[in-house]
């Protein structure tokens, strides 16, 4: 086989690539999502399939496909995916360190994130917080903490009322500033003033109590993400319609935001974080005034974004029930540190 991947629908090929590794099947990605295609009906020949690829396959769709070189750990996943599959030669193991990352527990979909931040094919950026200390009136709310998360990654800090999860988040908002320590997001140190011009990267959802009834439309809202941005009106439009359509509320886009459910809120400050190409989400307590349907909708799309763009994402919430469901790496605010 002349390339390394090769994909064919109805005996016309119509993608190919020459890359290495487990890039093929991004770029493979990457050619569905932008012609609109369904994996399902095409025909995918790759020269060599252990677990990862057979993940990737599987979590793209594929329900056919020919192996050059096939590993018995991917046997299984085509199986349990039920993809149709031929082979040349069958090994016992490839020897790549990236086979044995992929757990038994792993879901595909958990799979996929795994080796998309492998390869670095991640939208969010890397946070870095460094002996930070902050107080409220001489009560020490924050202690010399520190925090590291690589881009693309998510967690959720938990703690009891008034430990300071949300002057932590308002910190790297650059809304106040710590006594002492730096927060870094991405190359900049949060409230410089290289951040202040790429301030956007970083977005907040808050919790949706506000009573306030200035009259705004959802649609008005979610442009509030590209204030500050000169393009046309047009191109402004076009981003506000994908944003809300990612998340399931164009239907809102005319309707006064403050009329919406708390539900229909959080898609849609989640829309306006998406339309201003947000890398670094931060979520303060966004259950608090949801139903269970709203809780519902909201894993969704929670874990729909960490599928696709895959943005750093930082959750305080004490919904402890709620948020086992989403997976995230959990750490406890006690005692102004993180443990």
């Amino acid at each position: 086989m002349e390339h390394s991947l090769i994909i064919s629908y109805q005996n016309n090929v119509i993608f190919t690539s020459d890359s290495h590794w487990l890039h093929p099947l991004f770029e493979l990605n990457d050619f569905l999502q932008k012609k609109q295609l369904s994996a399902k009906e095409l025909f995918l020949r790759d020269k060599v399939a252990g677990k990862a690829a057979a993940c990737m396959m599987a979590y793209l769709g594929i329900t056919k496909c020919h192996i050059e070189l096939i590993s018995k750990r991917a046997v299984p996943v085509f199986e349990a995916a039920g993809i149709a599959y031929s082979y040349d030669c069958m090994v016992e193991h490839i020897d790549c360190r990236t086979e044995y990352l992929i757990g038994d527990d792993m879901s595909v979909d958990d799979a996929w994130l795994f080796l998309r931040k492998r390869a670095g094919r991640v939208e969010g950026l890397p946070v870095k917080i460094e002996n930070v200390s902050f107080s409220v009136d001489a009560r020490v709310v924050l202690k010399d903490l520190d925090l590291e998360l690589s881009a693309g990654e998510q967690l959720v800090i938990h703690g009891a009322n008034g430990v300071g999860k949300t002057t932590l988040l308002k910190a790297m908002l650059g809304l106040v500033k710590p006594v002492c320590g730096t927060i870094t997001i991405g190359d900049y140190q949060v409230r410089s003033k290289n951040w202040m011009r790429n301030r956007m990267h970083t977005a907040y959802v808050h919790q949706e109590n506000i009573k306030n009834t200035f009259p705004v439309s959802a649609g008005e809202v979610v442009s509030i993400g590209l204030a500050g941005i000169s393009m046309p009106a047009s191109e402004i439009l076009y981003n506000v319609e994908l944003a809300m359509r990612r998340t399931g509320c164009f239907n809102l886009f005319k309707r006064s935001y403050h009329s919406l459910s708390g539900g229909e809120k959080q898609r849609v400050s989640l829309a306006r974080c998406l339309c201003q190409h947000a890398k670094v989400l931060l979520f303060d307590e966004p259950t608090s005034f949801l139903d269970q349907e709203g809780k519902d909708d909201l894993i969704v799309l929670l874990k729909e974004l960490c599928r696709n763009e895959a943005p750093t994402m930082i959750m305080v919430s004490h919904d402890m029930a709620w948020i086992e469901q989403l997976a995230w790496e959990k750490k406890e605010l006690k005692g102004g540190c993180l443990c």
